[in-house]
């Protein structure tokens, strides 16, 4: 009771030993200016699972700067769409764009506690856990992306006994490839968002 760090730890102690003493809330409540409801709580505590229940760290919820309506179009925003689409240069929500969208919509700075909003939306980078950062890649500019089919294609056709040429089954040609993370609600299967091309293109014939 003396030498726990934390006080509100510390007067609940007091509290079970002021009660063990004169077994009479009234005069504990007035003894240590506490409410009998509050004082009857911490004697429940203690009943059910004895000073190490009691002694327990108390977890209070963190203070947000959004209303509940704002959180919830901040979660939606998140889950069906791209930075890109609010005019934010990214593909894939970082906690940096988020600030930024939070920012310029509702004029609030999360300078700190963005993953603690994430986590009060029960959103998660996975199932439950971080995924792994991967490369999203953007459609290749279409001039560029002829220049390389040219310069490939005669390459192939310049090729002599002394050379190899080595053909990767499965790529995507781009300038910048970007990491990212994707969000999801926790135990949920999360869905990328990307612009990269689906159709079956042949590169070269």
């Amino acid at each position: 009771m003396h030498r726990h760090p934390h006080e509100y730890i510390r007067r609940k102690l007091r509290v079970i030993e002021a009660y063990h003493q004169n077994s009479s809330v009234q005069l504990v409540a007035a003894q240590v200016n506490l409410h009998p409801r509050t004082i009857r709580a911490y004697l429940n505590t203690y009943i059910d699972g004895g000073i190490p229940t009691l002694c327990l760290p108390e977890k209070r919820p963190q203070p947000t700067n959004l209303t509940p309506q704002q959180e919830a179009a901040f979660k939606h925003e998140l889950l069906h769409s791209r930075p890109l689409d609010h005019g934010l240069e990214g593909n894939i929500w970082t906690g940096k764009l988020m600030r930024q969208w939070l920012k310029q919509t509702y004029a609030v700075d999360y300078r700190t506690g963005i993953y603690d909003l994430l986590e009060r939306l029960h959103l998660s980078h996975r199932n439950g856990g971080p995924a792994k950062a991967h490369a999203d890649y953007g459609n290749a500019d279409p001039v560029k992306q002829q220049d390389f089919l040219d310069t490939f294609k005669n390459a192939l056709l310049e090729v002599d006994d002394t050379h190899a040429v080595v053909v990767f089954d499965e790529f995507s040609v781009c300038e910048k490839p970007t990491s990212y993370y994707g969000w999801a609600e926790k135990n949920t299967r999360p869905v990328h968002v990307t612009n990269e091309k689906k159709a079956n293109d042949s590169m070269v014939s």
